[in-house]
């Protein structure tokens, strides 16, 4: 069994990609919920906050590595279907990548520029590159959490209801495609 992807199907390690991310953004949103539920100041927050940006760190190193698989082999080809559906797709995958490139980044910039410390799991700290800015760091946040945060609900809920669509009602391999084979 080929690794690589065909141009009918996406392969073993696309696929494995693609679903890691789901488990790693519903990790990220997990602890940051978390987190709101111990005062300010506790370590149990601070615990909570750190998972949160460990997993926003892997979200940010683990897209490089599917943008490189993604580029370095062929892509399924999508299936027959109306121009406009191709042309949502491509936009909404577009989209989907580049707010998973934006949101690591706007939240480690504004930890740093907050000052807080950030560490990957607990083995890797992040050291302090960026001189304090409390107010950059800030808005930030706020873009962070109150633009970004609902822009990426919004397109893994396109993502999701046009997998399903395709699966249920136009009964294609779409979805097929990105899950695993049935034995």
């Amino acid at each position: 069994m080929s690794l690589r992807n065909t141009v009918t199907r996406w392969g073993p390690v696309a696929r494995f990609l693609h679903w890691l991310f789901l488990f790693l953004l519903i990790g990220a949103w997990y602890a940051v919920e978390m987190h709101e539920d111990f005062p300010k100041g506790t370590p149990e927050r601070r615990e909570w906050m750190q998972l949160h940006f460990a997993f926003g760190i892997s979200i940010f190193v683990l897209l490089w590595v599917r943008l490189g698989w993604r580029l370095s082999g062929d892509v399924p080809a999508p299936l027959p279907g109306p121009r406009w559906q191709q042309i949502t797709s491509a936009l909404v995958h577009a989209a989907l990548y580049l707010i998973l490139i934006v949101m690591p980044l706007t939240g480690l910039l504004s930890t740093q520029l907050d000052g807080r410390a950030v560490s990957w799991f607990g083995l890797v700290d992040i050291p302090q590159l960026l001189e304090v800015n409390k107010d950059l760091a800030e808005g930030l946040e706020e873009f962070h959490g109150d633009v970004l945060w609902p822009l990426l609900l919004a397109l893994v809920g396109l993502h999701a209801v046009a997998a399903l669509w395709h699966h249920f009602v136009l009964k294609d391999d779409t979805l097929r495609r990105m899950t695993w084979p049935r034995r």
